[in-house]
């Protein structure tokens, strides 16, 4: 068999491994347990760092050796043998995560890196079998060259993404945060939502400017929300601000700054679900104030909302413990006088805020949840 030849058998064996490595990728179980040669996570993000910068070299001298213009057949073998053992490595590094124990989320994001990663590897390893396997003369084309640059390039991209700050993620609440954030922006275009249908409400006549639309016959029908209608849509506003600062403030002073030690990561991973499920209600909340509105519908996805949002409430339990007996005992240890032992720690003060927050929701969104809905007066004041 000639080097070319076993080029070709190589090639194609670590075009079947990715092709494996994404099928177990994409199959993996979350509530497998997996067989602990470690549990440090520390130690298995390093591992898999470093293979990752193991692909990275090894697909960069196979680019060198398998040059279409002047392939060194020989020379690659040794680097196409490296790259199927450092894939199959890397997919052994992810299925030694525990939901349980190292999170979910996290492990997600590890599936949504490395199989962009292993595609991609695959893509530069196909290249190069279709440029072995048709011969010299595709070999010299221009196009066979620019495509394996390319291909190669893309997937040094996605590895040093990986390795970078907003790549892989330390760990699980790292993870949730990056998600959490997600959700937030896209929180807040729905507010942005609802400030545009109420100025547009309440704008003139003489606003409306020609964007073409209106020649294609799908332009404003000049329709605009009668006066419940509006009230409604300003008290939606009202509900889905608070809304948004809640979810602000749960990214900022919870999850930023957890307790020692952090809640779990199933409790962590099932307050994230929460802020998906916030996300599609405040979603419908929002398409049910398009005109002409159904106050039936309006109240039943304000139900739905304040539905989630009692779910939130009872999830943020796991950041506040319940230290009032051990708190009430420590008080009286404390040195008479001292004005700083009156002081409320952070914790007692986040919790106070966000009962206060929580109660604002409620009385805010009670008239939206009221089987006969009226508008009371000074709806469309802004909450400060």
């Amino acid at each position: 068999m000639t080097d070319k030849q076993k080029v070709i058998v190589s090639l194609t064996s670590a075009s079947e491994i990715c092709t494996a490595a994404l099928s177990a990728l994409a199959s993996r179980n979350q509530r497998d347990k997996p067989e602990f040669q470690t549990s440090n996570l520390p130690v298995i993000l390093k591992d898999l760092d470093s293979l990752l910068s193991l692909i990275y070299n090894s697909s960069t001298k196979l680019a060198l050796v398998l040059k279409p213009s002047s392939p060194t057949y020989s020379a690659s073998l040794p680097v196409i043998v490296d790259i199927t053992k450092h894939t199959s490595d890397i997919t052994h590094c992810i299925h030694l995560l525990n939901p349980d124990l190292h999170g979910a989320t996290l492990i997600k994001e590890l599936q949504h890196e490395m199989t962009a990663i292993f595609e991609a590897l695959r893509a530069v390893v196909q290249t190069f079998l279709n440029l072995a396997a048709r011969g010299p003369s595709i070999g010299r084309s221009g196009s066979a060259g620019e495509e394996y640059l390319v291909r190669t390039g893309t997937l040094h991209d996605l590895i040093t993404r990986a390795r970078g700050p907003n790549g892989i993620p330390k760990d699980n609440i790292s993870a949730i945060c990056r998600r959490w954030k997600q959700d937030r922006g896209a929180l807040e275009d729905s507010l942005r939502e609802v400030s545009e249908m109420i100025d547009g409400a309440e704008g003139s006549e003489s606003d409306d400017v020609d964007d073409g639309w209106d020649e294609l016959g799908l332009g404003d029908t000049g329709a605009k929300m009668d006066k419940d209608e509006l009230a409604r849509a300003k008290n939606v506003h009202s509900v889905l601000r608070l809304t948004t600062l809640l979810h602000k403030r749960i990214s900022l002073d919870l999850l930023s700054s957890p307790p020692i030690p952090p809640p779990p990561s199933f409790a962590l991973d099932a307050l994230l679900l929460q802020s998906h499920a916030l996300l599609a209600a405040s979603d419908e909340l929002v398409s049910s104030l398009y005109i002409p509105q159904n106050p039936a519908t309006i109240r039943k996805e304000s139900l739905a909302l304040l539905d989630i949002i009692s779910g939130l409430h009872l999830q943020l339990r796991i950041f506040f413990p319940d230290t009032s007996s051990l708190e009430q005992q420590l008080s009286g240890l404390s040195i008479e006088g001292d004005k700083s032992a009156s002081a409320p720690n952070k914790p007692t003060a986040d919790k106070k805020w966000f009962d206060l927050c929580f109660d604002q929701l409620t009385k805010t969104s009670a008239n939206l949840v009221s089987p006969m809905y009226k508008a009371p007066p000074g709806i469309g004041q802004k909450p400060r």
